[in-house]
């Protein structure tokens, strides 16, 4: 009562003063009652966070098994650090924030932002991404990571435990892992509503380690063999790309806008080749090399000119289309033919032009013909020409193989060219009869002309779709049907030296029926709770022509895929959600190989694979305590099976008995709980902190087990298949067990303001 009373106070008395006021004569300037000037708007304004914490793991993995576990993230023990400071001015807008993300580690990243919002725009960054292949790769090479691999002993053949001893006791384990460092740089400039001019460059250093598999001639018989090799990488990229766009009006009231871009992308790498020497030949031949020589990518840069835009037309159309013409080149010169010093090199090797350019012309048409119906029209022509279109001879006679003489009968070595033209065309319509359905029917033509160099110049493919897309109150249903036929004009033996046959069918090439389907439906059963079921499936029916016997077809014939799942939500409160998931995906494959009756083919193995894998996933978010307490709690369990079976057909069995392989199971399984406690502001201001303090915790198992993973641990093919020359002369990388166990710890404090 007393805050009532002293409100109709207070009115009462400035009614006095009013009606005083009105009754009294005009006060003098000196006696006026003067206000207070409107406060100031604070012309800046702070944001931001700084998180430091440390991770650690609460038990004791092996760290040579972890390849899979870092493959794109690094989580290794030891401090980490997060951090955004923006400041913005209201009175004069402008906008700048640096950020950094996981500081100190191999996937950190940086970034700065500066805007005035409406004028221009600027963004630079530099981010780090470590690709882990393994941790644990075993290699008998000395100079991992340079181009020249050397051997501290050398195997004597044939192949047998002593060798596998050999290469044991002299192996080192080596990581294989790539980083890439990339510097970024965007700039957008508006100087008014009609113009937008953006342009943007990228710096990106790829170093490390990788696999590459070679061949070489082993041995006194000259064995043709297989080797794991570690390939040094340093490469760098630049990429840059600068638009200008304009928007405006046409004569007749529609909007169009023109954008007019140019870029170049340089590739470099310092590495264009690498020799290894091959273990079995410790003393160099013309048909069995020491020394081997393999060429890596070479260096190369493309320029790109384009014309895009969109203009509104008459009868509510709108027409979008974009030109794009790009010239690549390639200057590095072709290597020495060998680096075997028993092979010599041919008098001459000739450079043909490995330059090529691209066309690409993209035409949408899109019209609102009613209320209700609406048409789209594209098409799409690009183009991959060589400049040397026809066959070029880069060298004379020579041998088959390049550091090596075996193989009698040597040809003249030749570079085919790849040039291709793909076309595509689609038209659409969508009809929307009532309010809560849309239901539609479109059109799909896709053509190949890759020319004569290839087995099938030319291929068609006509697709059919259908679809219907319902919203009402509480769902939305989205489904689709597609049937397509792709065909071959004709199937040939193209003029290449080792050319596939007329029987053998491409999976790129072959003639296919096609049929695919897609649903999806999100229900909201109730306020709290929204199921999604999902499902959908691929059928490639190939039109290969098995009749097992000559005349007969080899190749892929069927590939087929499914899968079902749905999604579950439940929001009790703003305090407490939960999530469950679960997906079921299948794939099967058969492909028909072609072997050798009496100098006749036929089609003698039958080999099909099935892959399934059964995905679960259950989460939820919860307040504990209003406005302090947060916790999210993430469960998944992926369970996949690999099958392989051979089988005999009727023209008989490539090899009795056939290999029978075990199923192959992967399991993967992971639990993240995280948890945020937000401070009392009493204890952040009595430490001196402006903001709101927080600690945040998190506990993330990860454990991945595979019981197919012995055969990886190998390192010589002996050990793998005695009976078979080229297997057992062969000689990998072995890595090891690929299955881990890490619970992981991390533990962080942070203010946020």
């Amino acid at each position: 009562m007393k805050m009532r009373a002293g409100f109709l106070a207070t009115c009462a008395a400035t009614a006095l003063v009013i009606g005083a006021g009105l009754a009294s004569p005009a006060l003098a300037a000196d006696q006026m009652v003067t206000k207070a000037p409107a406060a100031e708007p604070m012309p800046w304004w702070y944001e931001g966070f700084v998180e430091i914490g440390g991770r650690f793991n609460l038990n004791k993995p092996d760290k040579t098994t972890l390849g899979k576990y870092y493959e794109y993230r690094d989580l290794r023990p030891g401090a980490f650090g997060n951090f955004l400071v923006g400041a913005h001015n209201t009175k004069d807008p402008l906008d700048v924030v640096i950020w950094g993300t996981n500081i100190g580690w191999d996937d950190q990243a940086f970034g700065l932002d500066l805007s005035k919002p409406g004028a221009y725009y600027l963004t630079l960054g530099w981010d780090e991404t470590s690709h882990v292949f393994a941790r644990n790769a075993k290699t008998l090479y000395n100079g991992v990571g340079t181009t020249n691999l050397t051997l501290p002993v050398f195997l004597t053949p044939t192949p047998d435990a002593l060798d596998a001893a050999t290469i044991a006791a002299n192996s080192k384990t080596i990581d294989l892992k790539v980083r890439r460092d990339t510097a970024s740089a965007s700039a957008r400039w508006t100087p008014n509503d009609n113009w937008d001019v953006n342009m943007d460059y990228t710096h990106t250093h790829r170093t490390g380690t990788m696999a590459l598999g070679a061949v070489s001639f082993s041995g006194p018989t000259n064995t043709r063999s297989a080797f794991e090799l570690p390939r040094p990488v340093d490469e760098t990229t630049q990429n840059g790309n600068l638009k200008a766009e304009y928007t405006g009006a046409t004569p007749w009231g529609k909007t169009f806008n023109v954008a007019l871009g140019g870029g170049v992308s340089i590739y470099d790498n310092a590495d264009p080749s690498l020799t290894f020497q091959n273990p079995w030949n410790p003393v160099n031949t013309a048909t069995a090399p020491l020394n081997n020589l393999y060429s890596l990518a070479p260096s190369n840069r493309a320029q790109t000119m384009s014309v895009s835009g969109g203009v509104g037309l008459p009868w509510n159309s709108r027409y979008m289309g974009t030109f794009q013409y790009t010239k690549m080149q390639v200057d590095d010169a072709n290597l020495p033919w060998t680096s075997n010093p028993g092979n010599p090199v041919p008098a001459s090797i000739i450079t043909p032009s490995r330059n090529a350019n691209t066309m690409l012309f993209n035409n949408v048409l899109n019209t609102q013909i009613t209320s209700d119906l609406k048409s789209t029209v594209r098409y799409r022509y690009y183009n991959y020409k060589t400049i040397d279109g026809t066959p070029v001879s880069v060298t004379g006679l020579a041998a088959l193989n390049p550091d090596s003489a075996s193989g009698i009968g040597a040809i003249a070595e030749m570079r085919y060219p790849t040039n291709y033209t793909k076309q595509n065309a689609n038209a659409e319509l969508a009809y929307r009869p009532v309010k809560w359905l849309t239901i539609g029917t479109a059109y799909d033509w896709e053509r190949w002309d890759r020319g004569q160099w290839r087995d099938a110049p030319v291929t068609n493919e006509n697709m059919g779709k259908i679809f219907a897309d319902s919203k009402w109150g509480f769902s939305t249903l989205r489904t689709s049907l597609q049937y397509g036929q792709r065909r071959f004009n004709e199937y040939q033996t193209p003029p290449i030296a080792g050319g596939v046959t007329d029987g053998f069918r491409m999976v790129d090439l072959a003639n296919r029926d096609r049929t695919k389907g897609q649903a999806s439906w999100n229900i909201d059963v109730t306020r709290m709770v929204s199921v999604t079921p999902n499902a959908g499936f691929l059928y490639d029916d190939y039109k290969t022509n098995i009749n097992y016997f000559p005349p007969t077809e080899a190749g892929i014939k069927k590939a087929r895929s499914w899968n079902v799942g749905t999604d579950v939500t439940l929001n009790m409160n703003r305090d407490l959600s939960f999530f469950l998931s679960y997906n079921y995906e299948n794939g099967y494959r058969q492909v028909y190989q072609q072997g050798s009756t009496g100098g006749v083919g036929v089609d003698d193995l039958n080999i099909q694979t099935t892959d399934f894998t059964h995905t679960f996933i259950v989460g939820n978010k919860a307040t504990l305590i209003p406005d302090k307490l947060f916790v999210d709690t993430n469960f998944t369990v992926s369970r996949s099976t690999s099958q392989w079976n051979l089988g005999c057909t009727p023209a008989g069995c490539r090899y009795t008995p056939l290999a029978t392989f075990p199923d192959s199971h992967n399991t993967m399984t992971r639990l993240d709980v995280a948890a945020k406690y937000m401070l009392d502001d009493a204890v952040t201001r009595s430490a001196g902190l402006i903001g709101k303090a927080y600690w945040k915790a998190r506990v993330m198992w990860e454990r991945n087990s595979n019981d197919a993973w012995q055969p990886l641990q190998n390192q010589l093919g002996w050990l793998v298949n005695p009976g078979n020359a080229t297997t057992a002369y062969s000689i990998w990388m072995g890595t090891g067990t690929p299955n881990y166990n890490v619970v992981l710890g991390q533990l962080s404090f942070g203010v946020k303001w």
